[in-house]
């Protein structure tokens, strides 16, 4: 029995997403028996489906080994400016608003927040003369990437709060509120712009920073080692979190709406290591830098077994101590690191 016009427009876009969603748009395989399974329906019908969406041109197939492999056709468009007297807005408005300009606006007014952001801090920031910029899009997926020919973003970080390695920069970015030009800036852009899209990715000095909506921030040595820096932001079409009700998660809504609160991995402090050891006051010195300047501080612990004495008396005893006023809470514990702070929080 043949499926109803609209099953198979819901299946065709199911297919879709499965596809789309992939971030950087890589081919993906489709498991058309469990696809199948997941909607009631024969392996054969998928195929019917797979096969009208290939000859619409909404689906490309290649074949890679014994396997058929799929991707969304992807629209792109390049620019390359001078960095001097390059206004963001206009940027926005002339390259890229017209391109995206029939996206959902939820996705397309994080797009801009971030874009705009980026591209502002390669203006401002970089010290660098050319910036190139990259916008692309499919029928999921609208993405950006800029890149500056300047100092790199870590090598900046680093040098301004004269820290003893450009990757502790990382840490200090996933805080929020650093800028190195505190007069004209707040520090926001980069931590709310690695939040406000799908994927976020942070490239400079052979080292990168990135987030998605299921491993929030990680980070990794690259085997590209260049001057400057390189931005990589993607948001599904379909992204439901407002700019709003992210800026929300970190304030205190509606009586107060400045940036009072951060969330921070605790496996950051811990650049490269697959099992991270946190057990000295240095590590909790450095994770502590600047938190005096937020009243909530939320400790995520995801992916660490254990931590030290040490460490955790000087961030809950030590810290809380001298910093009352700072709301300490943490998340994602393991038995040992909950064990390990309910002790030090007993003896204080």
């Amino acid at each position: 029995m043949s499926l109803k016009k609209e099953r198979r427009e819901e299946i065709a876009n199911a297919l879709i997403n499965a596809i789309g969603t992939q971030y950087t748009n890589k081919k993906v395989p489709i498991n058309q028996k469990k696809f199948a399974h997941a909607w009631g329906v024969s392996v054969q019908s998928i195929s019917r489906i797979l096969k009208t969406l290939e000859e619409s041109g909404r689906v490309l197939k290649q074949r890679e080994g014994r396997l058929n492999v799929y991707s969304l056709p992807t629209e792109n468009k390049v620019a390359e400016y001078e960095i001097k007297g390059l206004a963001e807005d206009k940027v926005y408005s002339e390259f890229v608003a017209d391109f995206i300009c029939d996206v959902p606006k939820c996705a397309k007014n994080n797009f801009e927040y971030a874009f705009t952001e980026i591209l502002n801090n390669a203006i401002e920031h970089s010290a660098g003369t050319k910036v190139q910029v990259l916008v692309s899009r499919n029928e999921c997926l609208i993405s950006f990437v800029i890149i500056d020919d300047g100092v790199g973003v870590f090598a900046k970080v680093a040098e301004t709060l004269r820290l003893e390695e450009k990757r502790y920069a990382i840490l200090e970015l996933a805080k929020g509120k650093f800028t190195s030009d505190p007069d004209s800036h707040s520090g926001e852009g980069i931590f709310f712009s690695s939040k406000c899209g799908d994927y976020f990715a942070l490239e400079s000095d052979g080292i990168m920073f990135f987030a998605n909506r299921t491993k929030e921030l990680l980070h990794e040595e690259t085997s590209t080692k260049y001057s400057g820096t390189t931005v990589l932001f993607e948001i599904m079409t379909n992204h439901q979190q407002t700019l709003g009700e992210l800026f929300k998660q970190y304030t205190d809504a509606p009586e107060r709406y400045g940036f009072s609160k951060t969330s921070i991995p605790i496996r950051l402090l811990e650049y490269g290591d697959a099992s991270p050891i946190f057990v000295s006051r240095s590590q909790a010195r450095r994770l502590l830098t600047r938190l005096e300047r937020f009243e909530v501080v939320r400790l995520d612990f995801s992916g660490v077994d254990s931590i030290g004495q040490g460490f955790a008396d000087e961030i809950f005893r030590v810290f809380q101590k001298k910093h009352p006023d700072v709301e300490l809470t943490y998340v994602n514990c393991s038995e040992a690191v909950h064990g390990m702070i309910q002790h030090v929080l007993e003896y204080n």
